[in-house]
């Protein structure tokens, strides 16, 4: 991708902390070769900002408030959508797996929070040059051998099927819309119950499937499509 201060590059953002969002905002403006295109709190928010004014790349917030949809659901559908958008990820949740899961997905780049600024502005001109990017620290943690921690866990096909066993009626229900990416506010209009009771019976779900995260759940997804 071309660009310059004549023909700056259009830079979208998302973040649900305004603090950061603002930061960022100004630490952009202050390059002649960018412009903000638009700066967004929801996905909802980001999409019809999309529809209304395009941008070359984004700046992606993976894990953001609770009832938003799932970062890595996001990224796919952000990457069916707008198959030209560059997505660069500027996450909290710095581990390895995380890395890989959201480039895998589609990501272009990942940028920890815990890291200067500047390398967030040398990431989304990497990635403006068709180039994947990902800081030296991170590239050594995807090739070193796997150290698992509890949240980390690889899942067994077979034990997720029989853990898919236990689950109630409404538990399978609830987790069918989660992996069609809708969140706990949405699952509880669709179904006429409260945030509190899908939010529960979700929860009661992870329990019995052992995972912990919407991460875990579509590390299984390909196991839990006869759910």
């Amino acid at each position: 991708m071309k660009w310059s201060v004549m023909s700056p590059l259009r830079v979208a953002l998302l973040d649900d902390h305004a603090l950061i969002r603002e930061a960022l905002k100004v630490r952009l403006s202050l390059e002649a070769d960018f412009k903000v295109a638009g700066v967004y709190t929801t996905s909802r928010d980001l999409f019809e900002g999309l529809r209304a004014q395009s941008a070359d790349l984004l700046v992606l917030d993976y894990q953001l408030s609770d009832g938003e949809i799932d970062g890595l659901r996001l990224i796919q559908t952000l990457r069916t959508q707008h198959p030209d958008l560059r997505i660069v990820i500027f996450s909290s949740t710095e581990r390895a797996a995380t890395v890989n899961i959201c480039i895998r997905a589609g990501a272009n780049g990942f940028v920890g929070k815990s890291q200067e600024t500047e390398e967030l502005l040398k990431a989304i001109r990497v990635v403006a040059s068709d180039r994947m990017y990902l800081a030296p620290a991170m590239v050594e943690a995807l090739h070193r051998p796997p150290q698992l921690a509890e949240e980390d866990t690889i899942f067994n096909g077979d034990e997720a099927l029989a853990r898919c066993s236990e689950l109630s009626p409404r538990e399978r229900e609830v987790l069918r819309c989660c992996l069609d990416g809708l969140s706990v506010s949405q699952v509880a209009i669709k179904f006429s119950r409260s945030n509190k009771t899908i939010s529960g019976q979700k929860q009661a779900a992870f329990r019995k499937l052992g995972i912990r995260s919407d991460t875990e759940l579509f590390k299984m997804q390909s196991h839990l499509k006869g759910l």
